[in-house]
């Protein structure tokens, strides 16, 4: 879903509301600080989006 600009969220994939981090993110620095820094950022994003659609 995108965000109130219309683009999608930082992280999210080419599926709505699905958040990728770490090394299953294309281009990852694929070191374990980037992947725990994506993942708390994942996390607090995939909170916004659920906000949006309730």
């Amino acid at each position: 879903m995108p965000d109130s600009t219309g683009r999608p969220f930082p992280l999210e994939t080419s599926r709505a509301g699905v958040f990728a981090a770490g090394d299953v993110r294309n281009g990852s620095i694929k070191r374990v600080a980037s992947a725990v820094g994506e993942g708390a950022m994942a996390v607090r994003l995939v909170h916004e989006h659920l906000q949006l659609r309730g």
